[in-house]
């Protein structure tokens, strides 16, 4: 049974009290050499599907934090509407040991839901490439979804705002 969805206008809402945070935020620089700690936020992600004819929600907006607690390492969780039109909720552990100037690169391990062609939408674990640019105030998280058994591919691009 699929649980009635709350309005589109909460996600909104969220998103509004987020931005209006952010100027704060970018009131005050950080040190040079800010420690390894950081709390990122985003608003969902943006998709593009390999099976275009399927028409696939390609704005998958919802709410998540990461917080870095090491250089290479964070934690991530959230929640967002899915390109099969269901929520999904996510927890994972983002390890990112490539660095390249302000680019890492690495795999997010994790469990996720709200996708009836695996385990009928209830949780299962995922691995994922993640690409992340990291700058003072401003990142995105890349990631590929493979073409695997019923689930097409997809590019997923993650915009988030660093709070501190």
């Amino acid at each position: 049974m699929h649980r009635p969805r709350l309005p589109h206008s909460h996600l909104y809402a969220w998103a509004v009290a987020l931005v209006c945070t952010v100027p704060a935020a970018w009131a005050q620089e950080p040190p040079e050499e800010a420690p390894p700690n950081a709390l990122w936020v985003n608003v969902g992600a943006l998709t593009y599907h390999s099976n275009q004819s399927k028409g696939y929600n390609e704005n998958n907006h919802g709410l998540g934090v990461e917080y870095q607690f090491r250089p290479d390492t964070s934690v991530m969780v959230g929640s967002f509407y899915n390109s099969v039109r269901r929520d999904t909720h996510y927890a994972a552990v983002n390890w990112q040991p490539i660095a390249l100037n302000d680019w890492k690169l690495g795999l997010a391990v994790g469990v996720m839901n709200g996708y009836p062609a695996v385990k009928n939408g209830n949780y299962f674990v995922a691995v994922l490439p993640m690409v992340s640019y990291e700058g003072k105030r401003f990142g995105v998280n890349l990631s590929l979804i493979p073409n695997v058994a019923k689930i097409d591919g997809a590019l997923v691009v993650q915009v988030k705002f660093r709070l501190f």
